[in-house]
């Protein structure tokens, strides 16, 4: 009868089952690292390559987060502005403007004598053709084989480690 034995069998199972702890570590730097610089290429193009900043609040609104979940790890970058879909995606179509006042400075080329006033304007709906400025889908095209390359490297590290 013959037998064998497998010398570091223990620390080959030990190794392995830490194996996806390390790697879930490595993606989640990796990820952190991709959507911070994707945040900061987003915000690039809304300094303008892309769209020419007026106040800078879209481009200061811009925020990256990484979230874990039950299946794994999401990142996202975006904006909360209503405005700013508008701006990725474009607009065509309807749009209803509301009642409001309008302050006024001149009225037929002549300055006002007290210096301005508020007029009522009625609601009235416009036609509005607006394109796509992308920014978000934009910078994530130009970054996707930096994003994946990272990751890619983040498993190689954790597997050989």
């Amino acid at each position: 009868m013959s037998g064998a034995e497998i010398a570091g069998l223990d620390a080959a199972v030990e190794r392995f089952r830490a194996l996806p702890g390390a790697i879930a570590e490595g993606l989640a730097r990796a990820l952190g690292r991709a959507s911070i610089d994707l945040r900061a290429a987003t915000q690039g193009k809304l300094s303008g390559a892309v769209l020419q900043s007026r106040a800078g609040a879209l481009r200061a609104s811009i925020v990256a987060t990484v979230t874990p979940s039950a299946g794994g790890l999401s990142a996202a970058v975006g904006s909360a502005l209503p405005y700013a879909g508008f701006q990725e995606y474009g607009f065509q179509g309807t749009e209803s403007v509301s009642a409001h006042l309008r302050t006024i400075r001149q009225a037929f080329g002549r300055p006002l004598r007290a210096g301005r006033e508020r007029i009522a304007v009625g609601g009235y709906e416009r036609k509005v053709d607006y394109p796509a400025h992308s920014f978000l889908r934009s910078a994530l095209a130009d970054m996707a084989n930096e994003i994946a390359s990272g990751l890619e490297t983040a498993v190689s590290e954790a597997v050989a480690s």
